[in-house]
């Protein structure tokens, strides 16, 4: 994955960052099967920090060398390939299913995430949670782009040249209840509506900034602001998710 990081450092994170969201959803001492984990930032924390116990898979070599110096188990190939799947069963039946398996900014690389999302439910305990992450593409800048019908892939970001799938806030519910889940809970990191950042890179005036500024009743429309604009001003999103007793899968 090249969404890497060499130095992380937790406690710089703002509340409105993806990563600090996720993390603080993943238990305690919790045994945790990391789908994309990169050089094992997020891993690293996992183990050091929140004293869990963590196997990853990643495709890159030589970040996955580095992720093994960090703590992690880890086996190296693609998730959504046969024998990698094939090495993580092999895991579960010699240990057992996993707490949580962690899976963030990955499955809108995948080609066939329906696929991949029933498959992990067999790697999940009865109490399993999965905690997933991925961008949207409903936010404003983006749909702003295609009001004006451009649409180019770029390095990084919601336009990743190596996305496969494309998600929104509001339907990705909907792919998970789909796929045998219970959804649990959300959150996401936000860049609000704001015009001026767009055409001078400025930010002024963005609704939340303005909101937070009422005396007394400004805290308050603000959240109710955010909830009802979430699929508008989300940039990332999380969810965790159950797997769903209503049906037998």
């Amino acid at each position: 994955m090249k969404y890497h990081r060499d130095k992380f450092d937790f406690s710089l994170l703002k509340p409105n960052n993806i990563d600090r969201i996720q993390l603080e959803m993943i238990p305690v001492a919790s045994r945790v099967l990391e789908i994309g984990c990169a050089t094992g930032h997020l891993s690293e924390y996992l183990i050091r920090e929140k004293n869990c116990k963590v196997v990853a898979v990643e495709a890159d070599t030589d970040q996955a060398s580095v992720a093994e110096t960090r703590g992690a188990a880890v086996i190296c190939g693609y998730v959504d390939h046969a024998d990698i799947q094939a090495q993580v069963d092999e895991y579960i039946s010699s240990n057992k299913p996993f707490d949580v398996v962690f899976m963030s900014q990955v499955i809108e690389h995948l080609a066939e995430p329906e696929a991949m999302l029933e498959k992990i439910r067999g790697w999940l305990g009865g109490d399993g949670v999965l905690v997933i992450s991925t961008c949207n593409i409903a936010h404003w800048k983006c749909r702003l782009r295609l009001l004006f019908g451009r649409w180019e892939y770029e390095e990084y970001g919601i336009f990743d040249r190596d996305h496969l799938r494309f998600f929104t806030l509001k339907n990705f519910p909907g792919l998970l209840r789909d796929c045998g889940y219970k959804v649990q809970d959300c959150g996401f990191s936000f860049e609000d509506i704001c015009p001026f950042k767009v055409m001078f890179d400025y930010r002024l005036l963005a609704p939340t900034d303005v909101l937070r500024c009422i005396p007394f009743i400004g805290k308050g429309l603000r959240a109710r602001y955010m909830h009802l604009m979430r699929n508008v001003i989300a940039t990332q999103f999380v969810y965790t998710a159950t797997i769903s007793r209503e049906h037998d899968f």
